[in-house]
């Protein structure tokens, strides 16, 4: 069911004040004056401003005061006589007033059975304790697919300059619109035309860079720019190939085909392991816009403002989905949810909130998150069904740690010389890709620290000696996370 039919349905059902919840009140507007479903009422609108109006421009019968104020406004809507919606906008503004509240009130009794409809439009759903029972709160979603494409076919015929973009170039640039608001994207449209002259590949970064200010009003989210992509992870063949099965989900192809949107991933592991680049490298592959959750910035110091923090930052995020969302060191957020910890118990209520929304989002928002510590993770987090799948990334194979010197080596040294990657690796059995990484650069430090010459193998083979990888310092530890994952988890190195 439609956003209109819901409305048309609430109006039928003798709801006499409805809350409509927007930011975009001229869509609305528009929307409710092209629906057939109106066609037989007088739309009018109230504001502050410019006093009653009619949105089709047909006579209305209400005399307009030199000075609007609210209480005539409510007035002159009881002694209207006729069929007709009233959209009152910014009307919140005056529900501090008593006299204000009261008087919508004793309206909306009086409209009871009336073929008169009042609709408050607000940015926000917060209304006052005293009209929360006498309200129909509806939210006016964000356009959707059909919506978007429309104005899209729009800019495209007026502009009439260049190739009209493919299907397939026309649906990524539907799908990456999706969450943005209808002034936004046709702001965003005409940019692109004035920009570029035509509707091209280049579309889907200024799009993507409109998303990025949007998150940086926030301070919980943070936007990561996506450079990286799964050629840049050595090894972790089986969870790549899971990810790439995968990079259509979003699409409007798939979702015909009846594909359920993924929920997300958990991947837990060995520090250094490369978790934390999947989730860039997952960004690149399925061109999507890459948030990341500061869980520390949550918890604020009053009561219920962590819970409210994390609702923003969910909504945040649901606003410019299509996305990935990205919460690194999950265990640290939710260390303290078994009630142990002296925070009041509000660990535990993030945590209920944040498996709350994730049982029941239906935006596309994928989660990936990691974690290092499962014994710090709450059970109920593992359970199934929160996650698509949990992945298990262990120390890297031999192969996959010749993959991981080929990588980084063409990262520091475009033109590769000739290295023996078999012999480096056996070099660095029980060695993470973090612990290689830094091998390299140490012994590049080393090589220009001796007159600027040119680093050899000799130099990375030296510096494997002087590093003590985490598989030595904390064996105990990383021996019982590999026993817990065996069972419980699905591997992402595809040879060990």
């Amino acid at each position: 069911m439609t956003f209109l039919d819901r409305f048309n349905t609430t109006i039928r059902s003798n709801h006499s004040l409805i809350n409509v919840v927007t930011y975009e009140e001229t869509r609305f507007l528009s929307m409710i004056a092209e629906s057939p479903l109106f066609k037989d009422k007088n739309i009018i609108v109230w504001d502050l401003g410019d006093g009653f109006k009619s949105i089709r421009g047909e006579m209305i019968g209400i005399k307009s005061k030199e000075r609007p104020d609210p209480i005539n406004c409510l007035k002159e809507i009881k002694k209207f006589n006729g069929n007709a919606i009233f959209i009152l906008r910014d009307f919140h503004l005056h529900f501090r007033e008593s006299i204000i509240l009261r008087s919508l009130r004793n309206l909306n009794h009086d409209l009871q059975f009336t073929k008169k409809t009042i609709v408050l439009t607000t940015p926000s759903p917060t209304l006052p304790i005293e009209l929360r029972e006498d309200v129909c709160q509806m939210e006016l979603e964000l356009p959707g697919y059909p919506e978007i494409e429309k104005e899209l076919d729009n800019v495209v015929i007026n502009a009439a300059q260049g190739k009209p973009p493919t299907p397939q170039l026309k649906e990524k640039i539907v799908e990456s619109t999706l969450g943005l608001s209808m002034v936004n994207i046709k702001n965003l449209f005409s940019k692109i035309i004035i920009t570029h002259g035509t509707i091209d590949e280049r579309a889907i970064e200024l799009i993507l860079q409109e998303k990025r200010s949007i998150i940086q009003k926030g301070e919980i989210l943070e936007f990561f720019p996506v450079q990286e992509s799964l050629n840049d992870i050595g090894g972790l063949e089986n969870l790549k190939s899971w990810l790439r099965k995968r990079s259509q989900v979003f699409t409007h192809r798939a979702k015909d085909y009846g594909l359920p949107a993924p929920k997300g991933i958990l991947i837990i592991g060995i520090q250094g392991t490369g978790k934390s680049l999947t989730a860039k490298a997952t960004a690149g592959l399925w061109k999507l816009p890459l948030l990341r959750m500061d869980l520390g910035r949550v918890f604020g110091s009053l009561l219920g403002e962590s819970e409210q923090n994390l609702r923003q930052a969910i909504h945040l995020a649901e606003t410019i989905s299509p996305c990935i969302l990205w919460i690194d060191e999950l265990e640290k957020a939710f260390a303290g949810s078994s009630g142990s910890a002296g925070d009041g118990g509000t660990s535990a209520r993030i945590l209920g909130t944040f498996l709350t929304w994730m049982q029941e989002k239906t935006k596309p928002v994928f989660i990936i998150a990691t974690g290092n510590d499962v014994t710090k993770l709450p059970p109920e987090l593992m359970r199934k069904g929160r996650f698509d799948e949990i992945f298990f990334v262990d120390l890297p194979s031999t192969s996959e740690r010749q993959a991981i010197f080929k990588v980084l080596l063409e990262k520091v040294r475009p033109v590769i010389r000739q290295f023996n990657l078999e012999k480096l690796a056996e070099a660095t059995t029980d060695y993470s890709g973090a612990e290689i990484e830094q091998i390299i650069y140490d012994a590049m430090f080393n090589a220009f620290d001796d007159n600027q010459r040119e680093f050899t193998e000799a130099d990375i083979l030296a510096s494997i000696t002087e590093i003590i990888p985490i598989s030595r310092l904390m064996s105990e530890k990383i021996d019982a996370l590999k026993a817990w994952a065996s069972q419980r988890t699905r591997k992402a190195n595809s040879e060990l």
